[in-house]
Formats: structure tokens, C-alpha cells, sequence
């Protein structure tokens, strides 16, 4: 169960032997500091977003259907202590563990990460404490899988970026690519210096947000002398197409030129340069259309394939509604809810799928009623700047919570960041609650425009 001796080879050995994956999303991820007390039950976390406890039936139906890298997003942050140690609790690394052990149960592959963490923003003056808290934290991961082979891949960070910012999700600046590249090459060391495996621990490490953006990718600096690390991105396009719900949205995928960039800008400034991506991150929402989503997959597969880069589908247990509804599999029965989708994207990954098309399109129906308020949705808002652009605003809110819009979110002091972090983060979320209770837009829009001047 990858515990076996590690093999010395290459990321770009090791990337050849990965066909398509999935992502385990708003589960063990899921962040609810706010309406959970963690000291109470440090697990309950994991279904707090509305997804079911993770099981090992999970991944042996996945690997079944030809899945064979499992990618398990997961928050840390209130599941801690206080500095100077950052005391991971017992009981979520026993639980994170054993989701680990689901995963490579397959015989696949599973990537652990760090993901909504509210510590890692990336803002010059939050440097030095991100980067005490991002070593005392890996320093506890890894030595706790320092026995696992190369099908256990460690990912740095999950799209880190200056939340809140104008530029938080349209490829970075100065600042924020200075960030990325310093708690990158921090993490690598980090993980090398706890031994056992780690020394050859193959690790995922993430441009500015994990974007595509030619302004992220181009500032983006691999460390040197370590063969063993691969490039994490991130891509919901077409944008219109994948991700947007607003203005410009279409459900039909008709147009390819977008695709076409971003396999153009990763082969020329990654793989032509003997430097191994993943796509961690790939999605298209459910518009009830999913023909135009398996021409999509099946397009989109391909040409990641012909350069060598894997792809990680992003499944968040959502199904229906006006959020982003990337739900794949129906995690309670185990049915495919989107069998022609997912046969697609398993024949162009060149993997092989045992999905019974017709048992799993009998239960379609049935699935996506009885899903249709098992995960909360992760509600977008975005302004797309440039075609080429990784563009994502999101949030994760109670759909039926009340919206705060009276509240002054502009209160905080210039150089009070801690205030400025919380009220960043409820801002967004009364913006996401506004949206998803049916409010009108131009009241939304007035909180966004709120939130996004709390950092100026």
C-alpha cells in the first residue's frame, strides 16, 4: 500500500505511468471554522460541506472505471495548534492517513496537499509567518508518510495568490510571484531535509493561483537540482464554456482556440524544457449538457495527452443548481451520474474503464435528484480579462444564510491585516450568499466591489 522501497526515478518517468485522476473536493478540504466547533470533533470537518464520509469503496469503484491518481485536497488550518510547534491534531492526521491508504489501496497514485488555508495568503508582509507555519506543518506530513513509496506525491500549496486582491485571480504580480517562488522552494527543501523517502519524494508545486495565465506561468521559477518536481495547474476552460455562469456563458463546446493556447503555452514554457506538469485541477460545470461536455473531455484529454501532461478531474459532489456543479459520481451509491463524460475522458486518457453505460445512465436521473443538495456549491463570481487568463473568484457559503450587506467591510486599519483577512473572507461570503438566495445583481455587485477594495 505504498509502503514499498521508493524507486530513484524522474518526475518525467513517473508522470508516464499517471493516466487521469480525481479529485476527492469539498470533502476533507472543506473549512467550516466558522459554524464548527473542531475541538468538539476534529473529523466532522469532512462532511461539513454536505459530501458523505469518504469510503475505500470510493476509490476501488474509481480505479474500477480506470482512475488511477487520486488527489485528496485538504485543509489543515483548524485542525492545528498554536505556534511555535502548529500541533497537527491526532485524530485529523489518523483520518487524512487513512483516506491516503483508500487511494493507494488502488495501486494508483494519491497526491496530499494544503489547501484552504487561511495562513498562506500571499502578501509581502505575510511571508514570514506563512512560511514558519508552512514548514512546521510539512515537517509533520511528511514525517508521517516518510515510509511511502513514489505513489504518495506531496503538492506544496493550493492555489496560492493575494486573496482579495485585483489581481488575485489574473496572474499575479511582483509581489505575489515572489511569494509563490519563495514558499515553493521552502517547501522542497522542507520535505528533502525530514528523510526516509522524502529525500526522493516526488512534490507538486504551483505557479501564481496554479494558473495557466501567461503572466503566472512566465514568472513562475522551478527550483534547481531536484529532477523529482512537477508543476501544478490548474484549468477551467474554455472559460465561458467550463466556469462562467454569467454574462458570455455558453453550453455548447464549439470553439477550441482557448484549449489550444494553454496546451501551446505549457509545451513551450514547461515541456519543452524537460519539465513535468499535472493538471490538478480540470473541470466543466454541468449545464445539462453533457454531449457537448464528453466532446469537450474527449478533446481536452487528447491534447493534454500529446504532451505528456496528466489531468486531474475536479469533483465537489455537486450536482444541479446555479454554483459550480462539477459532481461526477454519485459518492452514497456509487453510480456514475455522467457516464458518457466520464467514458470519454477515461478513452482519451488511454485508460481502461469498466463503467457499465447502462446501468449508470438508468440511475442518472434518480442521482441527480437525490445530490442535488448533498454538497454545498462552490459559488463563483468572476470577470474574465483575458481569454488566456486562470480567472476564478470563489467562495463556499450556506446557501441559506442570511446576506450581510450592512456590514462596513472597508472598517478594517490600513495595517491591520488579521482584521482585513476575516473581513475579506466574510465579505466573500455574504457576495456568494447574495448570489445563490436570488438577490438582485446590482446589490451583489455592490459587495463585490466591497470586497475587492478591503486590500487597496
Amino acid at each position: 500500500m505504498g509502503t514499498e522501497a521508493m524507486k530513484n526515478i524522474s518526475s518525467l518517468e513517473l508522470v508516464k505511468n499517471m493516466k487521469i485522476g480525481w479529485n476527492l473536493g469539498n470533502t476533507l478540504d472543506a473549512q467550516c471554522i466558522d459554524s464548527l466547533n473542531y475541538s468538539k470533533d476534529q473529523t466532522a470537518s469532512e462532511t461539513c460541506w454536505g459530501n458523505v464520509k469518504t469510503t475505500k469503496a470510493l476509490y476501488t469503484k474509481l480505479s474500477s472505471l480506470g482512475f488511477n491518481t487520486f488527489r485528496i485536497p485538504t485543509t489543515w488550518s483548524g485542525h492545528f495548534g498554536s505556534g511555535p510547534q502548529y500541533k497537527i491534531n491526532a485524530i485529523w492526521m489518523k483520518r487524512v492517513h487513512e483516506v491516503v491508504d483508500y487511494a493507494l489501496s488502488t495501486g494508483g497514485y494519491a497526491i496530499l496537499n494544503i489547501h484552504h488555508e487561511t495562513w498562506n495568503y500571499a502578501f509581502s508582509n505575510n511571508l514570514s509567518n506563512a512560511k514558519t507555519i508552512l514548514v512546521a506543518i510539512w515537517k509533520q506530513i511528511a514525517d508521517e508518510f516518510k515510509n511511502y513509496d513514489e505513489h504518495l506525491i506531496f503538492e506544496g500549496m493550493n492555489e496560492p495568490r493575494k486573496v482579495g486582491s485585483s489581481v488575485e485571480w489574473t496572474g499575479g504580480d511582483n509581489e505575489g510571484w515572489s511569494f509563490v517562488n519563495e514558499m515553493n522552494g521552502l517547501f522542497v527543501k522542507t520535505i528533502r531535509a525530514t528523510g526516509g523517502n522524502n529525500a526522493l519524494r516526488h512534490l507538486m508545486i504551483p505557479t501564481y493561483a496554479a494558473s495557466i495565465n501567461d503572466n503566472a506561468t512566465s514568472h513562475f521559477k522551478l527550483p534547481s537540482n531536484d529532477n523529482k518536481l512537477i508543476v501544478s495547474l490548474h484549468s477551467y476552460n474554455p472559460y465561458n464554456f467550463a466556469l462562467n455562469t454569467g454574462n458570455g456563458a455558453v453550453n455548447k463546446f464549439s470553439d477550441t482556440s482557448e484549449v489550444d493556447w494553454i496546451i501551446s503555452n505549457i509545451k513551450n514554457t514547461f515541456i519543452n524544457k524537460n519539465i513535468p506538469v499535472i493538471i490538478g485541477e480540470l473541470g466543466a460545470i454541468n449545464r445539462n449538457n453533457e454531449a457537448e461536455r464528453a466532446k469537450w473531455g474527449k478533446y481536452y484529454i487528447s491534447k493534454a495527452k500529446s504532451i505528456g501532461v496528466p489531468c486531474i478531474l475536479w469533483d465537489n459532489g455537486v450536482f444541479s443548481g446555479s454554483g459550480e456543479t462539477f459532481g461526477l459520481i454519485n459518492r452514497s451509491s456509487l453510480q456514475v451520474t455522467f457516464p458518457t463524460l466520464v467514458n470519454n475522458l477515461i478513452s482519451a486518457a488511454g485508460a481502461n474503464s469498466k463503467t457499465n453505460s447502462s446501468s449508470s445512465k438508468n440511475n442518472a436521473v434518480s442521482n441527480k435528484k437525490t445530490n442535488s443538495n448533498a454538497a454545498k456549491t462552490k459559488v463563483t463570481t468572476v470577470n474574465k480579462t483575458n481569454a488566456k487568463a486562470n480567472v476564478k473568484t470563489t467562495t463556499k457559503s450556506n446557501t441559506t444564510a442570511s446576506t450581510k450587506s450592512s456590514t462596513n467591510y472597508l472598517s478594517c486599519k490600513s495595517n491591520d491585516w488579521n482584521c482585513k483577512q476575516k473581513m475579506s473572507d466574510q465579505c466573500y461570503k455574504d457576495a456568494s450568499t447574495c448570489w445563490t438566495s436570488g438577490k438582485s445583481g446590482s446589490e451583489c455587485n455592490k459587495i463585490n466591489d466591497q470586497c475587492s477594495k478591503i486590500w487597496t
